[in-house]
């Protein structure tokens, strides 16, 4: 039995990957793990980096693969939603992404930017999934704690947007994409049962962090009543703020921050290309909802309030670009996806709350996965996330800049 996720590869696995990725002629010689995340990187899932050295056409050669792994915690709650996650993603490459890179291509577009994925196993407590080593190629993650500036931003939006337009040109061909694709019903946030009443619990502990900084700070009591009213109720709340409304219904991401999406750069730094990570809570919804999630959870505090404007007009003229391309105009204008943007402020005031606190930590000061996943938080990491205030310089403006967007918007009121 595993005693650690890295030790869940084995020989055969790597062997089904480099046929995959170099082809059947291609040998095994040697492999080895090297890991390269830190704490905070993930949560749902362990992610780790195999080195492999093989022989090909009587030449020995090297190359590396990035390799998600079960992270083996207890608990029947979290075993279960482990394995949704990883069905989920591997459902995503191997069946959904064809089909939206096949709308793309037909339109004479490029594929969307994810990385290469060569082999899964989704055997219960031990799935894994393959894909490329985007650091050779130069992808790095941008700074979380920082958050993103223009130049990153509209890179993610961009291909946010192609993403949830190549989905649209999709559903216009096939049809409802939950006919063809049914894994894009099963959500973690609209569970329901033994699974929504643990994901309820979870969530509303880890709102706690939120509701002791908004205690000590003065000059935001409706954020803050609003965060006691829904932290126990965030789940009515967001089954309807995820309900399917057209025309905006599209293929999400579901999961848009900082930590999942790596960046490519030029020789002065500036980013040049995005790789969109983590496909494993994707959802037919409004796409206004990543959206939220994206601009309240990533972008540097104060550029909501100034380029906001500039943001959504980015992402509307990637996603017109999509569909003109297809043959199909746009389903809404610019006007009204900039209304259906603020409809779903609340969800993106919750989720803000929640990750901004964290999402500027350190990762020495960041909890192990275990604690954010469980419904009991210590005394002593509230006690950090609190202290952080006035200890944390990226703190007290990245989450005020988002409070005071949204009371201006009316969100609390």
């Amino acid at each position: 039995m595993a005693e650690k996720p890295q030790d869940l590869i084995r020989k055969h696995h790597l062997e089904a990957t480099l046929a995959k990725d170099k082809g059947p002629d291609a040998r095994l010689l040697s492999w080895a793990i090297k890991d390269f995340t830190e704490k905070g990187d993930n949560m749902a899932t362990c992610v780790t980096s195999v080195e492999v050295k093989y022989s090909l056409n009587d030449a020995d050669h090297h190359t590396s693969y990035v390799v998600k792994l079960n992270p083996l915690r207890k608990g029947v709650a979290l075993e279960e939603m482990t394995s949704k996650i990883f069905k989920k993603e591997i459902n995503f490459y191997t069946d959904i992404l064809p089909d939206l890179n096949s709308a793309l291509e037909k339109a004479g577009l490029s594929r969307l930017r994810v990385p290469t994925f060569y082999f899964a196993d989704s055997t219960a407590g031990s799935e894994m999934i393959f894909f490329e080593d985007l650091r050779v190629r130069g992808f790095k993650m941008a700074d979380r704690r920082k958050g993103l500036d223009v130049a990153h931003a509209n890179l993610v939006l961009e291909e946010l947007a192609k993403l949830h337009a190549a989905s649209y040109v999709l559903q216009i061909k096939t049809g409802d994409l939950t006919d063809r694709h049914p894994k894009l019903l099963e959500d973690w946030m609209t569970s329901t049962g033994e699974e929504g009443e643990f994901v309820q619990n979870m969530m509303a502990n880890n709102m706690n962090g939120a509701i002791n900084l908004l205690d000590k700070i003065e000059g935001y009591d409706s954020v803050l009543q609003w965060a006691k009213r829904t932290q126990n109720t965030w789940m009515d709340l967001f089954r309807d703020l995820l309900a399917r409304k057209a025309p905006f219904e599209v293929i999400c991401h579901g999961d848009c921050w900082n930590n999942n999406f790596l960046f490519r750069y030029d020789d002065l730094g500036a980013p040049q290309e995005v790789m969109l990570l983590d496909l494993q809570v994707t959802r037919v919804a409004s796409g206004a909802t990543d959206l939220n999630y994206f601009c309240f959870s990533s972008i540097e505090g104060s550029l909501m309030t100034s380029s906001g404007k500039d943001f959504l007009m980015t992402y509307y003229a990637s996603f017109n670009h999509v569909t003109e391309a297809a043959g199909h105009p746009v389903p809404f204008t610019l006007q009204e996806l900039t209304q259906e943007f603020r409809d779903k402020h609340p969800f993106g005031l919750f989720i803000s709350l929640m990750a901004i606190p964290l999402v500027v930590m350190s990762s020495s000061d960041f909890p192990e996965a275990e604690e954010f996943l469980s419904a009991q938080t210590s005394e002593a990491f509230s006690k950090k996330i609190t202290d952080s205030l006035d200890s944390n310089p990226l703190l007290r403006p990245r989450f005020l800049s988002v409070l005071d967007y949204m009371t201006e918007a009316g969100v609390v009121d």
